[in-house]
């Protein structure tokens, strides 16, 4: 016959503990894709990962609109469907930055 084991208090009560690993997903760096147009030290659609190109700094500050022309990833689909509307910002900001372009000398 078989004796069922009685608990001592005194024993340590083991306990199962489940371990959950999450998946580590590797980090994803912050990416921007250019949306303004082509010029000789440029191109459309570019992509930029980890912040704004360096070399660009002086088109930066004579033309801030470029910034605003370097949009993450998840707004590229928005930005394409508004820019070709004529009374959309981002129609606005693409001419700007065309009009910047024409009267760069490089």
């Amino acid at each position: 016959m078989s004796k069922a084991k009685e608990s001592n208090p005194e024993e340590p009560v083991l306990k199962k503990e489940k371990v959950v690993k999450e998946a580590s997903a590797p980090i994803q760096a912050d990416v921007f894709i250019y949306v303004g147009p082509t010029s000789k030290r440029l191109t459309r659609y570019a992509s930029f990962t980890n912040g704004l190109p360096t070399h660009l700094e002086e088109h930066f500050t004579a033309c801030p609109v470029l910034r605003k022309l370097f949009i993450p990833v998840e707004e590229f689909m928005q930005f394409e469907q508004h820019v070709t509307d004529s009374s959309s910002v981002e129609y606005m900001l693409f001419q700007k930055a065309s009009d910047y372009f024409k009267g760069v000398k490089e």
